[in-house]
């Protein structure tokens, strides 16, 4: 189970370095003009961290939500019958636990944060003159 778990929370890193990324290439002339007024490279940083966590941190609470809502449906309704002649139980139970969901709300959001150190490092390091050079 921790296995597909973390393949899963792997890809949606993957996802946001690949969002980031692409953001930065798409704004870079916007990051020039920043840098050109006096922005920092620390400024453009907190920049793409902050719109990888607002991403990385939505994600996590809408699946928390989603998933919990599933689990509560199936423990009321029991929407996943089991046959109990084959199984010896007639549905398939459901159990949270709030230490393991705590643990993966924050493994989320703190891998999300990770994935954002890259593209907005690269986001920081866009000169001015290069990025405004063909306008």
């Amino acid at each position: 189970m921790r296995l597909i778990l973390s393949l899963i929370i792997l890809v949606a890193a993957v996802n946001i370095i690949s969002t980031l990324v692409m953001m930065v290439l798409e704004k870079g002339r916007d990051i020039a003009i920043l840098k050109s007024m006096g922005a920092t490279d620390r400024s453009i940083m907190k920049i793409f961290v902050w719109c990888g966590l607002v991403i990385g941190s939505t994600g996590t609470l809408l699946g928390a939500i989603v998933g919990y809502g599933v689990c509560w449906l199936n423990i009321t309704y029991r929407l996943i019958p089991l046959d109990p002649k084959i199984y010896y139980i007639d549905h398939l139970p459901m159990k949270v636990e709030m230490g393991d969901t705590l643990f993966v709300l924050v493994t989320a959001v703190a891998i999300s944060f990770l994935a954002t150190l890259y593209p907005s490092w690269k986001a920081s390091q866009i000169r001015p003159v290069e990025g405004l050079r063909y306008e």
